[in-house]
């Protein structure tokens, strides 16, 4: 692909994979390379940050103080809840280097050499898109999706017995080797969810400590126990700004005022089962995220609150958030999920969508624009987006059988200098590997379908 800038010992049988090589790039989180220092616990309110007098930059939390799924509902805690600690640190992916990759290729058994393509490291795959591939956006967070089928895979239908499927712990047994090498030893693991022949064996990382929500990897392991397709998060992690953190009680007013939190969905669709899917993108071929009930307006109750931190999106990139995860359900009802609250102090978060840059300042370096729209002639695709007059723009575009994911990404013109705010619209050229045909168009920025236009 090009860019042309205007200014997851018996032999395998199982057919029934769809691929998640584009998928879990946007849904539910994985899990990665952890080697992140102590972040939370106890001991003085006291934020330490990079503002020079002992506070913290403001965390600019998109949503707000707010971030889980279900928001604004009706939800009443059994018995007391927690204070937790008094102070918490974000984490802060980086970037992914080319050992951690090749790593987790030979895990995978994905042959062939780990090589860059336009921010993406990509190994195994042949010509014609098939063969096992594993793919990993070098930029935080580090995003890996892996296929055994590659990105044109078979899609056959799967029989409805449960029973044929691989039993939990050989299932564990198999995706062992996997989380090892994405550093994942300390993580909780589960392989209750099965769909047909395929068993979902998923790992959430504690990281300095903490149990995390929204930073899952998960694997498929057929009945033969191939591991079929994965997906996760595998960028490093730092410690960032420490910022004061209210309690569960707190925190737990704020999921329930109507208004907050606003619709990021990270809260109460942790478990990737695969079936096919309305989202990102309406493509039958991606993982679905269950169980994605509406709970406003639903009275739930809280049956356990923990203190950890979950994936939020923090000035535009994704990170690790001081949270409260609280496990609930509707009344009279067993099954639960999580939705994770936001728990720094409110006076430490800046409220709001991001919004663009003020008057006198260029668009954050490695920050992406929004795509309006496209238009695709022959294998020329052309995005269309709104931008400021002095940033530099770049296309990319990433490839599967059944979806172009495409990213337009943003660099200052000329760091340090003055620059007038005015909004201008832009279009960017990606040449792709074959013809758009009636593949859809996603923005990775959003995980949306971007309309033809």
């Amino acid at each position: 692909m090009e860019s042309e800038p205007t200014q997851p010992r018996r032999r395998h049988r199982s057919p029934w994979a769809v691929s998640a090589v584009a998928a879990a790039v946007l849904v539910a989180g994985g899990g990665g390379a952890y080697w992140a220092s102590a972040g939370a616990g106890g001991g003085t309110p006291r934020a330490s940050g990079g503002s020079g007098n002992g506070s913290p930059e403001p965390l600019r939390l998109e949503g707000g103080t707010g971030g889980a799924a279900g928001a604004g509902a009706d939800i009443t805690a059994r018995g007391d809840l927690p204070d937790g600690p008094s102070s918490a640190a974000v984490q802060r992916p980086g970037g992914v280097s080319r050992a951690a990759v090749e790593r987790l290729a030979r895990a995978l058994g994905v042959p062939g050499t780990v090589k860059s393509d336009h921010g993406v490291w990509k190994a195994g795959g042949t010509p014609d898109g098939g063969g096992p591939v594993l793919r990993v956006n070098q930029d935080a967070p580090g995003a890996w999706a892996y296929s055994y089928y590659g990105a044109a895979p078979r899609v056959t239908r799967a029989p409805a017995q449960d029973d044929l499927a691989v039993p939990e712990a050989e299932a564990l047994r198999k995706a062992a080797p996997v989380f090892a090498a994405l550093g994942l030893k300390d993580a909780r693991t589960d392989a209750g969810e099965v769909s047909g022949v395929l068993r979902t064996v998923t790992a959430d990382p504690r990281v300095a400590g903490l149990p995390t929500h929204g930073w899952r990897s998960a694997l498929r392991v057929a009945s033969d126990g191939l591991l079929v397709t994965g997906y996760g998060m595998m960028a490093p992690l730092t410690r960032g700004d420490t910022y004061p953190v209210v309690s569960a009680k707190e925190a737990l007013k704020r999921l329930s005022r109507p208004g907050t939190g606003g619709d990021l969905g990270i809260g109460d669709c942790p478990t990737v089962v695969p079936k096919p899917s309305r989202a990102p993108g309406g493509d039958p071929a991606l993982p679905q995220v269950l169980p994605c009930v509406p709970t406003a307006n639903r009275p739930m109750e809280v049956r356990k609150a923990e203190f950890g931190l979950s994936g939020q999106f923090v000035a535009g990139r994704q990170v690790l958030v001081p949270s409260w995860l609280f496990e609930v359900a509707q009344e009279g009802v067993t099954r639960t999920s999580v939705l994770a609250q936001p728990a720094v102090d409110p006076a430490y978060v800046q409220e709001g969508k991001p919004s663009p840059a003020p008057s006198g300042t260029a668009a954050p370096a490695g920050s992406t624009a929004k795509v309006e729209s496209y238009s695709a002639q022959g294998s020329e695709l052309t995005l269309r987006f709104w931008g400021g007059v002095c940033s530099r723009y770049t296309a990319s575009a990433d490839e599967s059988g059944a979806v172009v994911n495409v990213r337009i990404t943003v660099t200052q013109a000329d760091p340090g200098k003055a620059c007038i705010m005015i909004a201008k619209e832009f279009s960017r050229t990606v040449r792709l590997d074959t013809p758009l045909g009636d593949r859809k168009v996603v923005d990775l920025s959003d995980g949306r379908t971007v309309p033809r236009g």
